[in-house]
């Protein structure tokens, strides 16, 4: 369970969360750089229970230059979701 319930998650307190890198079966959600990690980690934290990856990266836009983005990868596709519609850090402009 999450920690905005109350519940630590025992995967976290074993340092076996949080990953380096992106695993092929996890659900990738991608996001401009202007977003703060240190905020979008703390709030993955607090709010969801499954492991996760955040990484800089870089993709090609529609006007096919190279732009920075940050990738958000997480192993539960509902949790993905969640995170779609419950983090304001993703929604502010």
């Amino acid at each position: 369970m999450s920690l905005n319930r109350g519940q630590v998650n025992p995967l976290g307190v074993l340092g076996m969360r949080k990953l380096k890198f992106i695993p092929e079966h996890f659900q990738v959600l991608t996001v401009s750089n202007h977003i703060d990690i240190t905020s979008l980690d703390t709030w993955i934290n607090y709010n969801l229970n499954s492991r996760y990856s955040i990484r800089e990266s870089v993709i090609l836009n529609s006007d096919n230059k190279l732009t920075d983005c940050i990738e958000i990868g997480i192993e539960d596709p509902k949790e993905i979701t969640m995170l779609t519609i419950g983090c304001s850090l993703l929604h502010q402009s």
